[in-house]
C-alpha cells in the first residue's frame, strides 16, 4: 500500500462518537523497534522480469490485467521501514480477510477492495472446479512439457535468463513465460529461489483464461495470511515476511 492509496483507504467517521475503535495490538510507545521487513513481492522482481521482455512483450502486459504491476514497478522501491510502521500499529480485528492499521491517529482499513484498486488484479471469486483441476491434472495432458521439454523443475531466475538471453524465441510463448514467472515470483511469492509451478502452467493453454483468473484472490489470502500470523508473535521478533 503505498501512501496515495492509503489517502483513499476508508476510515472510520469522527462525527460517530460511539463508534466503538478495536485497540492497538501494541500499546502506543510499546511498537517493537529494529525488526526487519523482508519483502518478496517486489518491484523489483517485476521489473527484472520485464526487463527480460521485448518493447512488443512489455507493452502487452500493459495492457492486460498484470497492466498495474507494471505501473507499480515504475514507481519508487517498496518501503520496508513503511511496512514496518503499519504492521506495528495494527488494530485487533477478529475479521480473516481485512486488516486494519492506525495511521495519522485514524483507523484506516486494507481488504481484498483496496487490494484490487492497488493492483488491478481480477478479484473475482475462485473457480469452484478449482480444486477438482488440480487433482484432475494428472490424467489430463500436462501443458508443462510444450513450454519447457523434458525440464523437470525450472526456477523463475533461469527463465528470466532464458527470455534475456532469447533462448526462447517464438513471442506468444515468451509471454507466458514471463507471465508463470510473474505469478511465481511477484503474486505467489514464498522465497527468494521461486520455482515455476506446473498447476499455474497448466492454465497457459488458455492464455485469455490465464489473465483473467483471480490471481489477486489467491495473493490477498497469502498476503493475509502473513499479516495475521505477525498478531500472534512476540513484540520481540526480529524480522517480517511480506
Amino acid at each position: 500500500m503505498d501512501s496515495s492509496t492509503i489517502a483513499d483507504a476508508p476510515v472510520l467517521p469522527e462525527a460517530n462518537v460511539n463508534t466503538q475503535i478495536p485497540s492497538m495490538m501494541f500499546a502506543e510507545g510499546e511498537e517493537p523497534i529494529g525488526v526487519r521487513v523482508l519483502t518478496y513481492q517486489s518491484s523489483r522482481a517485476i521489473s527484472t522480469i520485464i526487463n527480460a521482455l521485448d518493447p512488443e512483450e512489455i507493452q502487452f502486459f500493459r495492457e492486460s490485467s498484470f497492466g498495474k504491476l507494471i505501473e507499480i514497478a515504475d514507481k519508487p522501491c517498496f518501503s520496508g521501514r513503511f511496512a514496518r510502521f503499519l504492521l506495528s500499529r495494527q488494530l485487533k480485528v477478529e475479521k480473516k480477510h481485512e486488516a486494519w492499521f492506525r495511521f495519522a491517529r485514524k483507523p484506516i482499513r486494507f481488504s481484498l477492495r483496496e487490494f484490487a484498486i492497488v493492483t488491478g488484479l481480477p478479484c473475482g471469486e475462485l473457480p469452484a472446479r478449482m480444486m477438482g483441476k488440480k487433482k484432475k491434472i494428472t490424467n489430463e495432458k500436462t501443458y508443462w512439457p510444450e513450454l519447457f521439454g523434458t525440464v523437470e523443475d525450472l526456477s523463475v531466475s533461469r527463465t528470466v535468463k532464458m527470455l534475456r538471453w532469447k533462448t526462447v524465441t517464438e513471442k506468444s510463448t515468451r509471454i507466458k513465460l514471463a507471465a508463470l514467472a510473474i505469478v511465481s515470483s511477484v503474486l505467489l511469492s514464498t522465497n527468494l529461489k521461486m520455482k515455476m509451478v506446473k498447476e499455474h502452467a497448466q492454465m497457459l493453454s488458455d492464455i485469455d483464461e490465464f489473465f483473467t483468473f483471480p490471481w489477486g484472490c489467491l495473493a490477498f489470502d497469502m498476503l493475509m495470511e502473513s499479516i495475521k500470523k505477525k498478531e500472534m508473535r512476540s513484540p520481540s521478533h526480529k524480522t517480517l515476511l511480506l
